[in-house]
């Protein structure tokens, strides 16, 4: 082997590694695509925010996170002691498309679409609803 090639050669390895490395990292950083009307199978491990839930509430399940969008004013959501999805009778099962409702003491919104957010997007948004 040429000694000349070998710097040309070596160069090509790392632009050829950096391009397969590339997607993977910018993968890990995109949230999930829109959920449009799949579901979602709920955790233990879960927190809703609801300040401000008068239209929306933000969700984080495990290590994802989404902002869950009612089809009308949903004010039960900000003063319940309890809040619940369920599909169909079904808990711990979030769909989107009109398929699920948050359950709440004295009501039930239903849930017109479910959008996946970053976890920086979540914990920028929860802080600004705290204020």
């Amino acid at each position: 082997m040429n000694m000349s090639s070998l710097p040309a050669g070596f160069a090509s390895l790392v632009l050829i590694t950096a391009a397969l490395i590339a997607p993977a990292a910018q993968a890990a950083d995109t949230p999930p695509a829109s959920t449009g009307d799949s579901c979602i199978a709920l955790s233990e491990d879960q927190q809703i925010v609801r300040a401000g839930a008068d239209r929306d509430v933000l969700l984080r399940n495990g290590d994802q996170h989404y902002r869950v969008v009612f089809k009308a004013s949903c004010s039960s959501a900000v003063t319940s002691r309890r809040l619940a999805f369920e599909t169909q009778g079904e808990s711990n099962q979030l769909c989107a498309g009109s398929r699920s409702v948050l359950k709440t003491d004295r009501a039930s919104c239903t849930v017109e679409r479910i959008e996946p957010l970053d976890a920086a997007a979540f914990k920028r948004m929860a802080r600004q609803r705290s204020r």
